[in-house]
């Protein structure tokens, strides 16, 4: 068991040298905006946030890391924005042209997985629940292609980051 405890160790002494790349999109996105941003963020958000976390004997760049141009928007933010955009084309593509005498194998995926979660919402919550179901939907959707970016290269999974988890919560 002490093997465990040091292997534990040794790794989280290495992964606080470690460091992970941002994406291109990501580098290029805080290129193009991330000096106004960087400008506004520290005239008016992090002084708030200074005299907040004050109360708690911490400030600004102890909390969130150092504000520079380079991070002024997170990864996270710039990959759910993908995950958005993405999700609204996939869904526009399955669709196709809806048709009730010839459904294509689009439409029968996006009616397949209404159905599913619209008879799991019914068989959890009750015939109430049913309002809902766009909100619950949308959800999954937007968690499925978020954990789907994470498995090709340029991207990284929004959901992994907990401040994403915590703002779909």
């Amino acid at each position: 068991m002490y093997w465990f405890a040091e292997a534990a160790k040794e790794t989280a002494e290495h992964a606080e040298e470690a460091t992970h790349p941002s994406p291109i999109i990501v580098q290029w996105v805080n290129h193009m905006i991330g000096q106004p941003l960087h400008e506004w963020q520290v005239q008016n958000s992090k002084p708030l946030w200074d005299k907040f976390l004050a109360n708690f004997g911490t400030n600004a760049e102890a909390a969130f890391g150092p504000y520079t141009p380079e991070n002024a928007v997170p990864w996270y933010t710039v990959m759910f924005v993908i995950a958005c955009i993405l999700s609204v084309i996939i869904i526009w593509i399955l669709k196709g042209r809806l048709s009730h005498s010839e459904p294509g194998g689009g439409q029968q995926t996006l009616e397949l997985s209404v159905l599913a979660v619209r008879s799991m919402i019914e068989d959890i919550i009750g015939p109430h629940g049913l309002k809902y179901f766009p909100m619950v939907m949308t959800f999954a959707v937007l968690i499925l292609v978020s954990n789907l970016m994470g498995l090709f290269p340029l991207f990284m999974s929004p959901t992994a980051a907990t401040s994403v988890t915590f703002a779909l919560g």
